[in-house]
């Protein structure tokens, strides 16, 4: 700190001051825009390259002009202790201090950050660096075990920058510091942070400003969070069995979704079972038995258009009559505008179930009164993000319209507008399976949250 303040010139804010301070070698650094990282890191790269005699201090940016703006802040800083500086006659861009210290600038080219060696690596907006660039550079370190940082503001859910951010390594191992705009403490003017939330979408915004990880297309549920998710260990709800349940120790729950199609929606309804599945095997510790926990889709049925609602009750009824059902579900209708007449009738039909009626908003926050509740749709949709990202819902390959709901979840999108507003709707065809999916799922991550996290196997008390 008395580096940079008496012989630089530069006294830094809270936020930056971990950054100066810290001893660790990896640094991951998720920052909004002007957060001062350019500078910042330039403090830490001139004071380890004055101190240190041969250090090698490598810039990795994703164009070379970027690389040199960091290594002209450099020499800028450099030149404020009163030594001589010069190149190193190949690279005019490089800055070579006295004692042997370089610091020098490439481009984010895997052919051009082959055969170095550094002390000091520097990935600047790393996010915007290819992977195999990555890949081809780290070798500089593995001689010295010198220090890596990574430097940026977030691009997407894709990429060495969100992977290392997102380890669970990251978590541990190294030093990650975030920098968003709520903790900048005033460095940027509110006026125009006012003008850029209606210059840019929501997404935009959030990763400009707020170091959020959006998706980087307007599908939300990706391909491959798909393919983990369906699958053929388990087969669909088996609406024949009269398996005795009664003597179970963790009998199945079962949450079931209904969404009323309006005049040109369909009816849905998604059924998910919570499962707790003895491994056979024992705690070597404890020895106590271990056990699997799992949500699972087990039923997705959408019916004809215009299709009563009558008809659709009927069908609950017989689900819900089911006795694996009976007394162990909890039921979620959407009562959002004309769904208030179906929860009625839902009622009248006296269903052997927990009857929860909802109304689905395009704002707010979460609510309950009397026995309504109120959920805005990004609330619904962002669980159900988060539990097929995560791989904690499964579904089952068997149930008889998956193809179905496979289909919408692809093609399920997020819809920005300037000024930070987001629609969530289908991109093509119908979301109301994946409407129905996501109220299941909200409803049952908040009741087995506690069950569902600290691994995949584990003793139950």
């Amino acid at each position: 700190m008395a580096f940079a303040r008496d012989l630089l010139g530069f006294v830094p804010d809270d936020s930056q001051r971990p950054l100066l301070e810290t001893a660790e070698r990896q640094v991951i650094l998720n920052c909004h825009r002007q957060w001062g990282k350019t500078t910042v890191t330039a403090v830490r790269a001139v004071h380890r390259a004055a101190t240190r005699p041969k250090q090698a201090i490598v810039i990795v940016s994703p164009t070379m002009r970027q690389s040199r703006l960091l290594a002209n802040r450099c020499r800028e800083f450099g030149n404020r202790l009163g030594v001589t500086l010069g190149t190193d006659g190949t690279n005019a861009r490089s800055v070579v201090f006295p004692n042997g210290s370089t610091i020098l600038p490439l481009p984010a080219h895997p052919d051009r950050v082959r055969g170095f060696t550094a002390d000091f690596l520097i990935f600047d907006e790393a996010a915007r660096v290819a992977d195999e660039v990555y890949a081809a550079a780290t070798p500089m370190l593995a001689t010295t075990e010198g220090d890596l940082w990574l430097l940026s503001t977030p691009r997407g859910r894709g990429g060495f920058f969100y992977e290392e951010w997102m380890s669970q390594e990251a978590k541990s191992k190294w030093l990650r510091l975030e920098g968003k705009i709520a903790q900048s403490g005033g460095r940027l003017d509110a006026e125009f942070l006012r003008r850029e939330r209606g210059r840019k979408t929501a997404e935009q915004f959030a990763e400009e400003y707020n170091c959020s990880f959006v998706t980087a297309e307007r599908n939300i549920f990706l391909d491959e969070w798909l393919e983990r998710s369906f699958t053929a260990d388990f087969g669909p709800f088996a609406e024949l069995s009269r398996e005795d349940l009664r003597f179970e120790k963790y009998r199945p729950a079962y949450y079931l979704a209904f969404d009323p199609g309006k005049m040109r929606d369909h009816s849905a309804i998604v059924l998910i079972e919570f499962r707790v599945i003895p491994t056979g095997t024992r705690d070597t510790v404890t020895y106590l038995p271990l056990y699997r926990r799992e949500l699972r889709v087990v039923l997705a049925e959408q019916f004809r258009l215009k299709t009563a609602h009558r008809a659709v009750i009927d069908r609950l009824s017989k689900l819900c009559n089911h006795p694996h059902l009976a007394h162990h579900t909890q039921l979620l209708v959407d009562g959002t505008g004309k769904g208030e007449p179906v929860e009625e009738m839902c009622r009248e039909a006296k269903l052997p179930v927990s009857l929860l009626p909802l109304t689905i908003t395009p704002g707010g926050k979460e609510s309950v009164s009397s026995n309504w509740r109120t959920v805005p749709k990004a609330n619904l949709v962002a669980n159900l993000e988060y539990l097929l990202e995560r791989g904690n819902l499964r579904i089952s390959n068997a149930i008889p319209q998956g193809d179905l709901l496979r289909n919408e979840l692809r093609h399920f999108e997020r819809k920005s507008r300037r000024g930070g507003s987001v629609k969530y709707e289908a991109g093509s065809g119908h979301d109301d399976l994946v409407m129905a999916l996501a109220m299941a799922a909200w409803w049952a991550w908040k009741h087995r949250k506690g069950w569902l996290t600290g691994g995949e196997v584990r003793t139950l008390a």
